[in-house]
């Protein structure tokens, strides 16, 4: 199709509304002199044939989302890739919509699990949501067997059951960073492949919370097992029934977040129970060694600040726009999320090898080991 220009007019780069190729069309033009600037560039007209990409209106979409001008034109193929799968809240499906003040940096609805997965490898508004946690869960699993062959296995009176609370929340941990980190790369796939990984991340985070409290129930009782059973059967059967409301669908929506916030920290304060017996059963001082209670405090607070952070959506709901793809609250509860879990790991280490030495065992009586630690 050929189109000629004169002098007098100008070339509109908007295609009609019922346009839908997928790809250019290019119009042959003739040039004049004159040119004026447009929402997306400059509309010219040129006198002497020359070739004028027609935008389909994904691509309009794309550049009203996420240019930000011209660039070389050794990068502009890439560029345009890039424009297309970037775009702002405003041109969100309802179902991709969870915080307002996060106004770009968002991928489209890809339909796809391989494009989902290619976003790994551009800049958006989840980037450091993923990152930070596959990374996370790569760690773990790295020191899951190191955990075994430079900690455990050294320690000659370390039991079967040591291994297996030590276990469960380094598969906690590794279940939650991969489900989370999973969710996070394919929440733009679909309506539905988002709801079924808003699940899964939720789900994760009960099995870091529950995970987390088997290794600090088992050496905090290590001597009362009847106490260490209840309180361990407890958390698990509390943990239990929060999965099952927060697998409930309408507990995805954005409307329920601070019900979401309210599960997880109750599920995680539940634990303040056994914390106060354990302090009353021990002393302040020797719950420091035997629970490794500082470590569990600063873990908590870890978890409680993210939440907190999580739920009230700050900084970017003082500063819309500023935090879209660093520092946004989703993000730093990320972070907090990770230094628990580190700060947990270090704690529970402590707590076995204070019960695996010579003169701490259940051996001694628990008046005698009070009074050790308090001289």
């Amino acid at each position: 199709m050929t189109t000629l220009i004169t002098p007098n007019n100008s070339i509109n780069l908007h295609p009609p509304h019922d346009y839908h190729d997928n790809h250019y069309r290019k119009t042959d033009v003739t040039q004049s002199d004159s040119s004026k600037d447009s929402a997306f560039g400059s509309e010219e007209t040129v006198s002497g044939p020359v070739q004028i990409a027609v935008l389909t209106p994904d691509e309009q979409n794309s550049n009203r989302c996420s240019e930000k001008g011209s660039l070389p034109d050794g990068e502009a193929q890439d560029h345009s890739k890039e424009l297309g799968r970037i775009c702002t809240w405003a041109d969100l499906p309802q179902w991709m919509r969870d915080n307002p003040a996060i106004l770009t940096g968002y991928r489209r609805a890809t339909y796809s699990y391989q494009k989902c997965v290619r976003s790994l490898w551009y800049l958006h508004n989840e980037t450091v949501n993923i990152w930070s946690h596959l990374l996370g869960a790569v760690a773990f699993v790295i020191i899951a067997p190191l955990a075994y062959f430079k900690v455990l296995e050294i320690v000659d009176t370390v039991r079967w059951t040591d291994i297996v609370v030590q276990y469960a929340f380094l598969a906690g941990a590794i279940v939650c960073l991969s489900l989370s980190a999973s969710f996070h790369t394919f929440c733009c796939h679909s309506e539905k492949v988002f709801s079924q990984w808003v699940r899964c991340d939720y789900l994760g985070i009960i099995f870091l919370i529950v995970g987390s409290y088997y290794p600090a129930l088992y050496y905090g009782f290590y001597c009362q097992s009847t106490l260490q059973i209840l309180y361990i059967s407890i958390i698990s059967i509390l943990g239990g029934a929060t999965i099952i409301v927060v697998m409930q669908p309408r507990f995805q929506t954005p409307q329920y977040r601070w019900v979401r916030s309210a599960l997880f920290l109750a599920v995680g304060l539940s634990g303040l129970c056994p914390i106060i017996h354990g302090i009353i059963l021990y002393g302040f001082v020797l719950a420091q060694k035997a629970v490794a209670l500082n470590y569990i405090f600063c873990m908590g607070a870890a978890y409680v600040v993210g939440a907190l952070i999580y739920g009230s959506r700050t900084p970017e709901r003082f500063f819309p726009g500023k935090f879209d793809n660093f520092m946004a609250s989703h993000q730093i509860f990320h972070v907090c999320v990770l230094i628990g879990c580190t700060i947990h790991f270090l704690g529970m280490i402590k707590a076995m090898n204070f019960w695996h030495t010579i003169d701490h065992s259940c051996a001694i009586p628990l008046d005698q080991m009070r009074t050790m630690f308090t001289q």
